[in-house]
């Protein structure tokens, strides 16, 4: 395999249980009405292989397709536009996953491209992360 080929976008399809656990965390965000549409991504890192949402995907309906995976220093192409936000996460955190959501009145009205906007929250997994996401929303909410 050559260097190449590590940027090819990957999807995570040979692992059901990791692109379900996407899709469950996804949809809980949506039904927080912390995201909407594109807005928001996902990721987790277990010390060897980095999975993170596409960009442009929406998180309340996932598709096998819309989780790539690859190394942390060689992340997939496609991966989202945040993606320097969640590998500066990992490397100083370590393995996790990370939530990021758009609640009401955390996000600027012209939005950067990619960077810190919003909430980023991390956590030991998904539900974890998208838990402290919740939390959160609602203290910026208060």
């Amino acid at each position: 395999m050559g260097a190449g080929d590590l940027r090819r976008p990957r999807a995570v399809l040979g692992r059901p249980e990791a692109v379900g656990a996407f899709r469950e965390a996804g949809r809980a965000l949506f039904e927080m009405a912390i995201v909407t549409g594109s807005e928001g991504n996902l990721s987790t890192f277990d010390g060897a292989v980095l999975r993170i949402t596409r960009t442009g995907s929406e998180l309340g309906s996932l598709a096998d397709e819309d989780v790539l995976e690859g190394p942390l220093d060689h992340p997939p192409a496609g991966s989202s536009s945040d993606l320097d936000v969640h590998r500066r996460i990992y490397r100083e955190r370590g393995p996790g996953a990370v939530a990021h959501a758009h609640p009401p009145g955390t996000v600027p009205d012209r939005i950067p491209e990619s960077g810190a906007h919003g909430v980023y929250a991390f956590g030991r997994s998904l539900a974890a992360a998208v838990a402290e996401a919740g939390r959160q929303a609602r203290e910026s909410s208060a």
